[in-house]
């Protein structure tokens, strides 16, 4: 069975904001695009809280495949989030160094 998101503070349901938008995962420093995913973006009536839910079961394409970088491009023309990498493989924080 599925449940809606729920915000917290709010205690009540999120709703779709935007079906179908482009969340771009990001490696690397300075971040590099890596991987596309199609999501869902879903908002809170109450507090404007925003989340990014309704993943696919993979991405739709990987910085290595043919054409990565035109689709990147035409993703622009729609609604894209950035899920940019904060942390470096040995665990300290880009920040931190």
């Amino acid at each position: 069975m599925y449940h809606r998101p729920v915000c917290k503070k709010c205690e009540t349901e999120l709703k779709p904001e935007k079906n179908d938008i482009r969340l771009v995962d990001t490696f690397q420093d300075p971040p590099q695009p890596c991987k596309i995913w199609s999501a869902d973006l879903w908002k809170c009536p109450g507090c404007g809280y925003e989340v990014v839910v309704g993943f696919g079961q993979g991405a739709i394409m990987e910085h290595w495949e043919d054409g990565f970088a035109g689709y990147l491009e035409r993703c622009q023309r729609g609604t894209v989030i950035y899920n940019t990498e904060r942390r470096c493989m040995n665990g300290k924080a880009f920040e931190d160094k």
